[in-house]
C-alpha cells in the first residue's frame, strides 16, 4: 500500500533526502528543521506522523548540545504524491 503525500510534503521530504549525505535511511542527516516556518513545521509533523521521517536525535536535547536530526525511513519507497 502506498502512502499518499501532498506536494508540500514531497518538497520537504526531498529536502531531507538531499540532506542525508551518507544515503537514504542511514540514520544521519544534516537537516535539523530549526529554521522552518510554522507551515513547514506542520508539514514536517505530518511526515513524522505518516512514518516517513523521524528525529534520530529524539532522546537527546538541545540543552545538551544536540540538535534534531531528521532522517527518512524505508517507507519513503512507497509514497504517492497526490
Amino acid at each position: 500500500m502506498k502512502t499518499q503525500i501532498t506536494k508540500k510534503e514531497n518538497l520537504l521530504l526531498h529536502e531531507i533526502i538531499d540532506s542525508e549525505v551518507d544515503g537514504k535511511n542511514t540514520g544521519y542527516s544534516e537537516f535539523d528543521g530549526l529554521g522552518l516556518n510554522d507551515e513547514d513545521k506542520g508539514v514536517l509533523s505530518s511526515l513524522i506522523k505518516k512514518g516517513l521521517v523521524y528525529n534520530s536525535n529524539e532522546d537527546l536535547t538541545i540543552e545538551e548540545g544536540w540538535e534534531p536530526m531528521y532522517c527518512t525511513t524505508e517507507l519513503i519507497n512507497s509514497i504517492e504524491v497526490k
